[in-house]
């Protein structure tokens, strides 16, 4: 079961998920979709957004989220997104 972190940095958000096995391509689809603002999520953060770098690993992704100057991304929101396309529960949040 994919599990993820999120924790703020100093120009957005770090995200990262875990344990991604045989969903990481689904998991990059998704979040490629994203990064190009075609989200199913729905949650206005996406205006907060700069840019998405998706890193893949071995058996993890993590994407860096800049967020636009004077803006703050909110952490719960990207949870509740999270929870919403990986299809589990956070690991750990801030």
């Amino acid at each position: 079961m994919t599990k993820y972190e999120v924790a703020p940095g100093a120009q957005g958000l770090q995200i990262k998920l875990l344990e991604v096995g045989s969903n990481k391509d689904q998991l990059l689809e998704s979040f490629g979709a994203c990064a190009t603002g075609d989200c199913a999520c729905s949650t206005d953060e996406y205006e907060k957004v700069e840019s998405m770098d998706i890193v893949e690993g071995d058996g993890s992704i993590t994407i860096n989220v800049k967020s636009k100057i004077g803006e703050t991304i909110d952490p719960s929101c990207v949870t509740d997104c999270l929870t919403e396309i990986t299809g589990t529960t956070k690991e750990s949040c801030c």
